[in-house]
């Protein structure tokens, strides 16, 4: 929308110029696709093979639309792995498939409430509560996957594995190969200091695997940082800033402190295991006293022990230090003369971080070379003898404690009370130190006593976190998220993705090192009669002991896949009870007389407006209309993933809190063993089983994938979890924003400005036709662009959003991103009405928004509507349609910035149907005077009747319709 400035040319009297851009989805439409051609008859116009624009050689103009584009950015979250052998390219996806906790971390970062930025002008970024928190939370996942591959190269292979002295080793697990034999003549810890370069390297990997993907694009955002950002105003909305895509993602710095983490901790586990030499604390603590098991201190390890973790703590302060860029100061000169004088110069203070992290990364290299050396002197004990790696009996419990109780602070972040939040964070403290305190202790007593502060004081921090403002936020003047009913899990999404981000992290480092355990302590089969074998004993604890927490993790994974296959089974008796239902539907427009399967809302088996009972039962339908009720219902299944993820996050929550108190799960096993005798062991044993068989299913079809050329390892979870730059975890995957965003913003800039500067010749104009993704990439691209104007040097003319329309479909926009993402893209951001969270019981998950945003008189009576609006509590809402309209178009929202107004409805239509499992309406589920959201057929185009889900809109009379209705608004209002 124009400003007082903005200069309003004489609308032209020939047609204008206007490009239409197709942006394919998450499913990687092809070019010819998207352009509704054959492959043959379209060509490159711009890009490479990352991303690039076609148009069909005919350049065939249409309905108002002089050319059209498509965009295709779908190899930017590949792997690219066509190039590589089949081989090398299944590795890269089981690293890419190791990322996946990191790069919910990455999420969990963009879920909080980020303030507005002070200045959207520079590089500065400020990364409000919580900031420093996720990515210290993402550096634990790092320490957590370092101890797994530590639980297998030192633990299992460098202590279990040989047997004997360093002169007399004569045993060596069978399944290993025998290029290991050759370690049999050092002692422990010498062998352990080689293995322990392993989980290093595997960092290492990840790190390179990270930066390539990085480097791809670094180029490209760092020139497209310094175009945006030129409004000189406040830095609102974040996508408008240039701290959010030049200073908000990880570099160098975070990199490299976790690379220098990773190698302390694993020097940290090393040194703390030669510091008691005649350790016996196998069964600790629950028979033993950790105390007391652990023997004799020898002073020189525990030296390096105490270095090294001076050294971690140093990596958490650098984390927390780089998680936030603060303006600098101006140091122009006063006098105008010495200004043009100036070269601009960067900030010293990012480079004093780089600095900081580099003398980390070399502390801890240094460190750990310096180690290796003294296990090769006489100061090494080459008679030692053990069975246990005692650095690894309580780590990955420590760890996993640690950022369990980073997870639970997190959900104080809702309250923007500073004083509050403090407090919170010091009561979860002590609940993490007596919580981790019982761990040490053998005294059940004690053990209880301190489990029941950390059960208590857990419960304060809850209650301290509660809160009764709608906005906290707007509250206390800070920001504005939108309603807590408007966000997802009432604005505790990042506790939510930081508890299922553990799980994930822990889940895989159990399914790595069961595996391993189990290939290489499975005993040799006994005889074999025939077709039959008789199995061999299992070994016992003082031969083969798999680490505890492990396994106990397996039992954890398995008691919540049941808990949540339980309310998956009772979810669907509850859904599936009414059997087919009549949802609210989208009215359909047609160029001409509408089919006679899919005339009004009855007809298509739905109602157009909800009455009493909604919704009602589908009786008696025909086939067709059976076919496409039932579609309806199974995409509603994928709208029930909120309150699923947080159920699981829960269950995972209780059951991390069990595994970190070593009485409580214990007592658990006494109970279960005094009940069915054999039980705890067998479902130990089943667990573990489980969980390998997992781990052997899951590397078998990674690899699959890639013997089959697939080009991304997590399929289209990846095209969602890649859209936001790496602020959270350095390790996440590569986000392709970063390059699509500046590549659609720069093509659509550039065609803009072509436009001549007599009135008297076109102008040009562009629609953006986005699919799914396509609309967030659109949408960031439209917000990204706030405050360019049609003439660069010096900056004048209309804007460019003056002259951009968006026409979206099967857009994800509001019903996933405005909840998920407040700060980014809530429905503040976007100039549209708030939307209640979907329910997991009801018929229609979106019952309550549906029966909100309709006219009260339409759900049965004043009386009625108002106790039915009154139960949904879903919308606070004014009473006519006007009042709603002008209440969402924020300042500087998407919408105002597609022209929206008091009187004018923005240049944006969206096409959404019931049976798309990833589409919905942007505006409202009401038809009736919806500027935005227009209905699409069910019918997919074709010679066979079937119904259209997610695809399928191309090609449709309605998405004609809405293109032509933006073509006459471009056309009639060339700048709004």
């Amino acid at each position: 929308m124009s400003d007082a400035t903005s200069t309003t040319p004489t609308p032209s009297p020939t047609p204008p110029l206007i490009l239409e851009i197709r942006v394919h989805g998450v499913s990687n439409s092809p070019p010819a696709e998207m352009l509704e051609s054959e492959p043959d008859a379209i060509e490159r116009v711009d890009g490479d093979a990352l991303g690039s624009f076609w148009e069909r050689k005919d350049k065939a103009a249409k309905d108002g639309v002089t050319s059209t584009q498509a965009f295709s950015w779908g190899a930017q979250t590949r792997t690219g792995g066509g190039a590589l052998a089949a081989i090398g390219r299944a590795f890269v996806h089981v690293g890419w498939f190791l990322l996946l906790p990191y790069a919910l971390v990455n999420l969990a970062y963009w879920t909080r409430e980020i303030k507005y930025q002070p200045d959207g002008t520079t590089r500065a970024w400020h990364g409000d509560t919580g900031s420093g928190t996720v990515r210290v939370f993402g550096l634990v996942l790092t320490f957590i996957a370092v101890a797994a591959f530590c639980s297998v190269a030192l633990d299992l292979v460098a202590v279990q594995c040989f047997r004997g002295t360093a002169t007399e080793a004569n045993q060596v697990c069978a399944a290993l190969p025998s290029m290991f034999d050759g370690l049999r003549g050092l002692d422990v810890d010498s062998r352990a200091a080689l293995l322990g370069l392993v989980p290093v390297i595997v960092i290492l990997v990840l790190y390179l695997i990270a930066r390539s993907g990085r480097v791809r694009f670094e180029a490209r955002i760092e020139r497209f940082g310094k175009q945006i950002g030129s409004q000189g105003d406040e830095g609102r909305p974040l996508l408008a800033t240039r701290g959010f895509w030049a200073a908000a993602r990880s570099r160098d710095t975070t990199e490299w402190l976790h690379v220098a983490g990773a190698l302390l901790l694993v020097l940290f586990l090393l040194a703390f295991d030669a510091s008691f030499p005649a350790a016996d604390c196998i069964g600790a603590p629950v028979t033993k006293d950790l105390v007391t098991c652990l023997g004799n201190v020898d002073w020189v390890p525990m030296g390096v022990v105490i270095v090294t973790g001076a050294g971690i703590v140093a990596v958490v302060v650098g984390v927390i230090i780089s998680s936030s860029t603060p303006l600098r100061e101006d140091q122009s000169p006063k006098d105008p003369s010495q200004q043009a004088k100036q070269k601009p110069s960067a900030d010293k203070r990012n480079a004093r971080k780089r600095a900081y992290a580099f003398v980390c990364l070399v502390y801890a290299a240094v460190g750990y070379i310096v180690w290796i050396a003294l296990t090769f002197t006489p100061l090494t004990d080459t008679a030692k003898v053990t069975s246990q790696f005692t650095g690894l009996i309580t780590a990955p419990l420590v760890l996993m404690s640690v950022a369990l109780f980073l997870a639970l602070y997190a959900v104080s972040w809702r309250v923007r009370s500073t004083w509050r939040r403090r407090t919170s964070a010091v009561v979860l403290t002590f609940g993490a130190a007596a919580l981790l305190l019982s761990q040490v202790l053998s005294d059940s007593a004690t053990q209880w006593a301190l489990t029941g502060v950390a059960v208590v004081l857990v419960a304060i921090h809850l209650i301290i976190s509660r809160t009764s403002q709608a906005n906290p936020g707007a509250a206390e003047g800070e920001s504005d998220a939108g309603e807590l009913r408007f966000r997802a899990w009432r604005g505790q999404g990042a506790a939510v993705v930081m508890l299922l981000a553990l799980f994930v992290s822990m889940a895989l480092s159990s399914l790595l090192v069961l595996a391993v355990a189990s290939w290489l302590g499975t005993p040799e089969p006994g005889e074999t009669d025939r077709i039959w074998r008789t199995p061999g004993d299992p070994l016992p604890v003082s031969d083969w002991d798999v680490p505890d927490a492990y396994e106990r993790f397996a039992v954890l994974l398995m008691l919540v896949v049941v808990a949540i296959l339980v309310l998956l089974i009772v979810a669907a008796i509850v859904v599936f009870a009414k059997k087919l239902v009549r949802f609210t539907l989208p009215e359909l427009k047609w160029k001409g007389d509408a089919p006679k399967d899919e005339g009004d809302a009855e007809s298509r088996g739905g109602v157009e407006k909800p009455g009493p009972g909604y919704p009602a039962v589908l009786v008696d339908p025909n086939e067709r209309v059976r076919i496409r009720a039932s579609a309806r219902r199974s995409s509603h299944l994928l709208h029930r993933g909120e309150p699923l993820f947080a159920w699981i996050a829960v269950f995972a929550a209780i059951g991390f809190f069990s595994l970190s108190s070593s009485i409580v799960f214990d007592a658990a096993k006494r109970f279960l063993e005094e009940a069915a005798p054999g039980l705890p062991a067998g479902l130990r044993g089943a667990a573990t089983t489980i969980l390998v068989a997992l781990a052997l299913a899951v590397t078998a079809a990674i690899v699959a994938n890639a013997a089959a050329s697939g080009e991304r390892p997590l399929g289209v979870f990846w095209d969602v979890v890649a859209f936001f730059p790496r602020a959270g975890h350095p390790f996440a995957p590569p986000c392709f924003a970063e390059r699509a965003v500046p590549e659609l913003a720069e093509h659509t800039r550039k065609f803009l400005r072509q436009s001549p500067a007599d009135p008297g010749k076109p102008w040009s104009a562009v629609i953006m036709t986005a699919h799914s993704m396509g609309s967030t990439i659109s949408a960031a691209t439209i917000l990204a662009l706030r405050g360019e104007r049609f003439s660069e040097e010096p900056s004048a003319g209309p804007l460019l959003t003056d002259r951009i329309a968006l026409l979206s479909y099967g857009s994800q926009l509001r019903g996933y991103f405005s909840r998920f993402f407040p700060s980014v893209f809530g429905y503040q951001v976007l100039g549209v009405p708030g939307l209640a969270g979907p329910s997991l019981w009801k018929a229609d998950p979106w019952g309550r928004q549906v029966l909100a945003e309709f006219p009260s008189a339409d759900a049965g009576g004043a009386d009625a509507a108002a106790q039915t609006r009154a139960a949904a509590k879903a919308l606070a809402r004014a009473e006519t349609k006007a009042e709603v309209r002008s209440g969402a178009y924020k300042k500087d929202s998407l919408a105002e910035m597609l022209g929206a107004g008091e009187s004018r409805a923005p240049r944006w239509r969206n096409l959404w149907r019931r049976t798309d499992f990833l589409g919905f309406p942007v505006f409202s589920y009401d038809s009736d005077e919806n500027p935005v959201d227009r209905g699409a057929t069910e019918t997919a185009p074709g010679y066979q009747w079937t119904v259209a889900t997610h695809s399928a809109y191309l090609g449709t009379e309605q998405i004609e319709l809405a293109r032509g209705e933006l073509v006459r608004e471009l056309s009639d209002n060339p700048v709004g």
